[in-house]
């Protein structure tokens, strides 16, 4: 497995593996996404083919306009070249509204892009605390006409992010013994 980081760009190597883009909060929210790529790292031994791609920095200069252009433009333009699009809401301060809307777009995206197997390249969660989780289970809902489910542990929270781990690394396998490079 292969982590590319904001904003950092592929390679012409990369465009032969399966590449993940990890959407969800940033903003005001733990950083989820470490803990998603240490699970697979964990879990999982066979991910040779998988290209995790991580939309958090580690020091973001928040108040540089010229770098939150730069952000956005790597996330559209890494969003338009993923293969898997997972989106993951964490509890906590944040309701992430940036995160409804390029949740809404990204599932119309794969589905244009993908139109035979879009249902397998997408993975949502929710924690059982996320303050909007309802909100998110309408918008997949309705976008998807039910053929989608939140993945909305009713346990406790922690329990969540290792579904996700899991939705994440069933989705990739199932891409590659579908010959995902044709679909």
């Amino acid at each position: 497995m292969k982590v590319i980081t904001a904003v950092e760009e592929l390679t012409n190597d990369d465009m032969n593996k399966v590449k993940i883009f990890l959407a969800g909060g940033i903003t005001n929210c733990r950083n989820w996404q470490q803990e998603v790529i240490k699970g697979i790292q964990d879990k999982y031994i066979d991910t040779e083919d998988m290209i995790i791609i991580n939309p958090r920095r580690e020091n973001f200069p928040i108040g540089d306009k010229s770098e939150s252009v730069k952000q956005i433009d790597w996330e559209f333009r890494m969003l338009e070249r993923c293969d898997i699009f997972t989106m993951y809401f964490c509890s906590g301060e944040s309701d992430q509204p940036i995160c409804m809307y390029e949740l809404g777009r990204n599932i119309i995206r794969m589905q244009t892009r993908f139109p035979s197997n879009w249902e397998q390249r997408i993975v949502v969660s929710s924690e059982y605390k996320y303050k909007r989780k309802t909100d998110v289970n309408i918008q997949v809902c309705l976008a998807t006409q039910d053929k989608i489910n939140v993945n909305s542990a009713q346990i406790v929270d922690q329990y969540t992010l290792d579904y996700h781990v899991d939705y994440i690394y069933a989705a990739y396998k199932r891409l590659l013994n579908n010959e995902w490079r044709h679909a």
